[in-house]
Parts: C-alpha cells; sequence; structure tokens
C-alpha cells in the first residue's frame, strides 16, 4: 500500500548560507540535492514506505561550509533526526527500511540479496559508470567519445537484461519493488532521458522500466526527460544554478 509523504524543502543557494537549525524532535531531515540519483534513491524508499520527512536541498557546486560538520566528505544524502546524522545512499536507505514501519523493503533470502547487491556492483561499474562519462561529453561534444560510451551504456543495459531474465521475476527483488529496485532505478531513469539507448531494442529492460514506472513510490519522485536534459547540461557546463532547476516540488 502506498501512503502519501509530506515534504518540505528549502532550497540553499550560497557557500555563505548559514547553517539551519536543527530539525524539530522526531523529524526526519534529509540534506540532498533536486537531481541526485543517490538522493531519488533515498526519496524512492521514503516514499515506498510512507515516511514523512522534511528536504534541504544543498548546491553540490556550491556547497555551504556548514555541510562538511554533517557530512564530512559533502557528499549528498544525508539524514538527520534527534542528533543522530547518518550518509551513504545505500546505508541511509538500509537504515530506514529497518527503522521505520511500513513494507519491509530488503529482500531477506541471504543468498538472493547477495546475488541483487552483486548485480548492483556490476550495474554501478558499468551502466552508472559510462552514462557518467557519456554526460561530461555533451560538454565537449565530442560525438566519436559519445558513440563510444553510449555503446558500453548499451552492453551494460544488454547484460542487465540477461540477470533480469535469469531472475524470474518481474522486479528484482520479486513481484514487487523492493529497495535493489529502488537502488537502481535512479539511474535508469537518467540513462532513458539522456544517452540515446532505444530501450525498444532491449525489451526485457523496457519491460522492467515501465513496470517501475507505474510504481507509486517512482510517480512521487520522477522527473521528465526533458528536465533531466536540461539539468545535466547545465550541471556539467559548471552551473552552479542547475540544482533548483524546474518546479520546487516534483
Amino acid at each position: 500500500m502506498f501512503f502519501p509523504v509530506v515534504i518540505i524543502v528549502t532550497f540553499l543557494r550560497l557557500l555563505g548560507s548559514a547553517e539551519p537549525t536543527p530539525p524539530a524532535k522526531g523529524v526526519l531531515r534529509v540534506y540532498g540535492m533536486k537531481f541526485c540519483p543517490y538522493v531519488q534513491r533515498l526519496k524512492l524508499v521514503l516514499a515506498a514506505k510512507g515516511v514523512a520527512h522534511e528536504t534541504i536541498n544543498i548546491n553540490l557546486l556550491s556547497k555551504p561550509k556548514w555541510y562538511f560538520t554533517k557530512n564530512p566528505m559533502g557528499k549528498v544524502p544525508t539524514i538527520e533526526i534527534d542528533d543522530v546524522v547518518i550518509y551513504e545512499s545505500d546505508i541511509v536507505s538500509e537504515y530506514v527500511d529497518a527503522v521505520y514501519p511500513g513494507r519491509k523493503l530488503c529482500t531477506t533470502n541471504a543468498l538472493k540479496s547477495a546475488k541483487e547487491k552483486m548485480f548492483l556492483v556490476y550495474w554501478g561499474n558499468n551502466c552508472v559508470v559510462n552514462y557518467y562519462k557519456y554526460a561530461r561529453e555533451l560538454k565537449n561534444n565530442d560525438q566519436e567519445a559519445k558513440d563510444a560510451f553510449c555503446a558500453l551504456v548499451k552492453e551494460g543495459l544488454e547484460k542487465t537484461a540477461t540477470f533480469l531474465e535469469n531472475n524470474g521475476t518481474p522486479y528484482i527483488c520479486g513481484s514487487q519493488p523492493g529497495l535493489t529496485d529502488y537502488l537502481l532505478y535512479p539511474h535508469l531513469e537518467r540513462i532513458n532521458a539522456i544517452v540515446p539507448v532505444d530501450l525498444k531494442q532491449i525489451p526485457r529492460v523496457k519491460a522492467y522500466f515501465d513496470a517501475m514506472q507505474e510504481d507509486e513510490a517512482v510517480k512521487s519522485c520522477r522527473f521528465s526527460n526533458e528536465l533531466h536534459l536540461e539539468f545535466i547540461k547545465k550541471y556539467v557546463t559548471g552551473d552552479v544554478g542547475a540544482y533548483d532547476i524546474g518546479p520546487v516540488a516534483e
């Protein structure tokens, strides 16, 4: 069952932005960035579990100094609640799944969980890495390089199709999306929007993507292809205003 999520969004733009007051007692705060796929991972988990939270978006091209006291690496997402601070998207997502009520998203079978995690490593080292390499070439406009990285992304998606076929269920985690699906989906959304690979040529991945698009948590957290493309073109050129283009709440 899907529960509506209450989201409060505050934008911080400048390096000198004052540190916000701590969240109220019992309130979960997410430090994120609107278009960050790793933040979207957490947002999907929060939406799937119906966890109310507030959000402060960090400009990753102009990080406020105070943020490094929350996360010494300056990355997002980070969560804060009652003086507890946790960061790294997979760690935070597992923590949220463990401590909040609602449908449990983590795979409980140890062997299946291990296989899912191994595949996520492959996904990250291939599809995700080559997606970012392709995206950077949007600034350089080196068509030969873009074609090469596009081909590598397609190769990774074809191996993803094989994994999904062998998995034998509509979603990686079973009959409905689980944690691994929500960890993988954000980059698939961006690949579909930005890399010129026709998913129709990879039917199993297309079917998986279409099924994820119908998930209520995904519907509440996704962005249009046009907005993704607008953001990434600005971001790779160092446009500090890129992080909050489009509507305030998507």
